[in-house]
């Protein structure tokens, strides 16, 4: 017999709470993956990988395949999950061995804005699934996760800046203090030549702009607080000590009515 709509609905619901079930039994490993290779990326980035890192993060790429795999096989509506995971689904089309060949053809083409395109590429999926890692990893959507995106997106945004402008950086620590300052939104007076690297500055520079005032009112709206407290204990305290002086004037009172006796 075909299922009725309340059967298919309840089916349904199942296997939503099964693919829920699932991604709370992989969420730590999941999460601490992530942010290796988010490590990788940037070490890739700055100084490239041994033969042996680039065996980890094939490694790597296959754990999030399977993860994908076993959850969108679970999912019910495909396109529903696809539509809300596409950025996840893209990142893994770019295997990473798979990568570094191609990379290493370009660089022979000297086809270098392909290169900084892939690599352009490659660095907003892997914040992508960073991103969705950190939130994971601090549930309390507060300042202390404000801060801890804000310090990853300029660690790896400085490893991009760097790849992307090579000629205007010398180093890594020139392209994190260079991607700091925009992050504070103070801005520098170099600035990149490479549509990738213009596009990714003004990327940084979009998060700075509406994140930054957040971080300064928190960290001011801290200070303020901590001021109102003290003047609030050192009112209650100054209350305190009235009371007890009214108390001891009638204690006194007492005593010597006591001591007088009727007249």
């Amino acid at each position: 017999m075909p299922a009725g709509p309340d059967q298919g609905e309840h089916l349904t619901r199942e296997r939503w709470e099964l693919l829920e079930h699932l991604d709370r039994l992989t969420d730590k490993p999941m999460i601490a993956l992530a942010f290796v290779w988010l490590a990788l990326l940037i070490l890739d980035f700055t100084q490239g990988l041994s033969a042996l890192w680039q065996r980890v993060v094939s490694v790597i790429w296959v754990f999030f395949v399977l993860d994908f795999l076993l959850s969108f096989s679970v999912a019910p509506d495909k396109r529903a999950y696809l539509q809300r995971n596409w950025l996840t689904a893209l990142s893994l089309m770019l295997p990473a061995l798979r990568v570094l060949r191609v990379l290493r053809a370009f660089r022979a083409l000297r086809l270098l804005r392909a290169v900084r395109s892939i690599n352009l590429l490659r660095l907003v999926t892997t914040v992508n699934r960073s991103f969705r890692a950190l939130g994971s990893a601090v549930q309390r959507r507060g300042l202390p996760f404000v801060v801890a995106l804000t310090l990853m997106l300029t660690v790896v945004g400085a490893a991009g800046m760097l790849t992307f402008e090579e000629t205007l950086f010398r180093s890594y620590w020139d392209a994190l203090w260079w991607t700091a300052m925009i992050m504070t939104t103070m801005g520098s007076e170099t600035w990149p030549q490479s549509s990738e690297g213009r596009f990714l500055a003004w990327l940084l520079a979009m998060y700075a702009f509406a994140v930054f005032g957040y971080i300064t009112a928190a960290i001011a709206s801290y200070f303020v607080g901590r001021d109102q407290d003290d003047r609030n204990e050192a009112n209650v305290a100054q209350t305190l000590r009235d009371e007890l002086a009214l108390l001891r004037r009638e204690i006194e009172g007492l005593r010597q009515d006591r001591f007088q006796g009727p007249s």
